[in-house]
């Protein structure tokens, strides 16, 4: 519109026209200023919100790091505020920049404190399971100091004894054994006859189990 105004106006053949065109032109200039800054700081919050998003984007899927995509998201949102500045405005978007700059320094830290975290976690974790091997080795050598070298062999058997509720247990693991006898009725042995299992030693009242550790 001031363009518009200005190629309008016929030259001026006198100073006092001169003076005249001048303040019509700075009322022009003063009348436009103030809605099309209004415009102007709406700009500036859109061209922020874009570059903070490319910011987040920039840090979240490269490799890149923060001050590197910082300086990517200052250089979009400064370039973006340039086009939009009107040239000979007082017109100054240094707030908007600051303000950028301070979101992105908020975010970096902490994304950076989040990683502390994870890592002093992941730490203790690692401390936690070391220890814990730790204690299983002194464990081993104990046990081997205690009863000799451990066996890979463990084996365990149960036998009920014929006509009664006397079951007998037994088990062998890492060199050491174990024998147990307990009274535990037969709920089945109704099914299974008068006599309850068959006498002496069968596939119903044995069992055995094997296992190796290599």
């Amino acid at each position: 519109a001031i363009q518009a105004f200005a190629s309008a106006v016929p030259e001026a053949s006198d100073v006092s026209s001169s003076a005249t065109y001048d303040k019509k032109l700075a009322d022009l200039e003063a009348a436009l200023d103030a809605p099309l800054q209004v415009l102007y700081l709406r700009q500036l919050a859109i061209l922020r919100e874009k570059a903070l998003e490319t910011y987040r984007s920039a840090s979240r899927v490269s490799e890149t790091s923060d001050y590197e995509s910082m300086l990517q998201s200052d250089s979009q949102f400064t370039t973006g505020a340039e086009e939009a500045t009107r040239s000979g405005s007082d017109w100054d978007y240094s707030s908007d920049r600051s303000s950028l700059q301070s979101i992105m320094n908020d975010i970096a830290s902490t994304r950076k404190k989040l990683m502390d975290v994870q890592m002093k976690s992941s730490e203790k974790q690692s401390t936690a399971m070391s220890f814990l091997q730790q204690q299983q080795q002194m464990i081993q050598q104990l046990q081997m100091q205690l009863y000799g070298q451990s066996s890979p062999w463990n084996v365990g058997m149960a036998y009920r004894i014929p006509d009664t509720n006397f079951n007998l247990q037994g088990s062998y693991q890492q060199g050491r054994g174990n024998l147990q006898l307990s009274c535990v009725p037969d709920e089945y042995a109704p099914m299974l006859g008068a006599n309850g299992f068959s006498n002496g030693v069968g596939p119903g009242n044995l069992g055995l189990s094997l296992n190796v550790s290599v």
